[in-house]
């Protein structure tokens, strides 16, 4: 594409000459034939010194490349990517190596790949993506541009909405973690329920969630959760919510819209957190959080608190030093 029309598609202002641009790179390694971007004004130094075909930025740098001017160069970045590498198209139809229920509906312009099992009473929408390997239970609803990548299993009766991405592996409808003791052994609590899931949601790699005891672990819509994420049963998740890599989240826990819980947070059964919380990597969720809090740690805590205990913490050893030093002392002047 000519920078002119990336700058067209992606409401910016070229500055400098038009050129041609075949891909895209970091602003370390770029040539002359790609686009790059600027929005970190810690990189501004790189700029000067960059070798790309055009740089998207957020103002006139008086650069010797091409300049589009956007007001949010790391979003005209990510929709510059999808123009110079548009997604694979798929032929529609069910393959012959795949099982469809004869009482399923699946929707003529989707597509269905080998391999593929849709049970009894499913519905498959428009333009759906049903790759290899994918299991689709009885009753189970996948709704319009939704993609399923390989082996995804959707449980019986569970609902994903539309235009939706589902990577590979992930799980939606097992059942949640529910036992009790019968006083010879763990006695198994059915799992009733279905999951939900919203529009526009992302589910990385690995993910499970689990359907709930009696009604339904929901999810809400632009959730987008990382690989490994853990969801237990009769959780519910607001719109908007960011779940990083390897989190979980115990049942009947509520989760606001807008929430950002970082890599490895845990949060434990029956907490609500409000809208808008941020819980840093690590933080360990017990009790229930305001909305707009941040937190870290394990117990969590204010993260301004969390900071303070952290500069302590590093000093403890020669706290320690001295607190013996003064004891020592102490018992000298004792004993005199």
């Amino acid at each position: 594409m000519l920078l002119s029309e990336i700058a067209r598609d992606i409401g910016g202002t070229l500055a400098g000459e038009d050129r041609e641009i075949t891909g895209a790179s970091t602003i370390e390694e770029a040539a002359g034939s790609d686009i790059t971007f600027l929005a970190n004004p810690k990189y501004r130094d790189k700029a000067g010194a960059c070798a790309a075909g055009g740089i998207i930025v957020g103002e006139d740098l008086g650069l010797s490349i091409p300049q589009i001017i956007t007001p949010n160069p790391y979003l005209s970045f990510a929709r510059t990517l999808e123009l110079l590498y548009p997604e694979k198209s798929h032929v529609p139809g069910i393959s012959d190596m795949s099982f469809v229920h004869p009482d399923a509906s699946v929707d003529e312009s989707a597509t269905v790949y080998p391999f593929v099992s849709v049970g009894k009473n499913a519905r498959i929408a428009q333009n759906c993506v049903i790759h290899p390997g994918c299991v689709i239970g009885d009753g189970a609803v996948i709704g319009r541009s939704t993609t399923l990548y390989p082996n995804v299993v959707v449980y019986d009766r569970c609902r994903i909405g539309e235009h939706c991405i589902l990577h590979s592996g992930v799980v939606i409808g097992s059942d949640g973690f529910g036992f009790v003791w019968d006083g010879s052994k763990h006695f198994k609590i059915p799992q009733k329920g279905i999951v939900i899931v919203g529009d526009h949601v992302e589910i990385g790699s690995n993910c499970t969630i689990d359907r709930a005891a009696l009604t339904s672990t929901r999810i809400g819509s632009d959730v987008k959760m990382d690989n490994l994420v853990q969801v237990g049963h009769n959780v519910t998740i607001g719109d908007h919510t960011i779940i990083v890599a390897q989190s979980g989240i115990a049942g009947s826990s509520h989760i606001g819209k807008s929430v950002t819980l970082a890599a490895q947070s845990g949060v434990g059964g029956h907490i609500t957190i409000g809208d808008g919380c941020t819980a840093a990597a690590r933080a360990g969720i017990a009790n229930d959080l305001p909305p707009g809090k941040v937190v870290s740690g394990f117990p969590a805590m204010d993260h301004r608190q969390w900071l303070r205990v952290q500069k302590i913490t590093k000093d403890l050893p020669d706290l320690l030093k001295r607190i013996r030093e003064l004891e020592r002392r102490f018992d000298a002047l004792s004993k005199d």
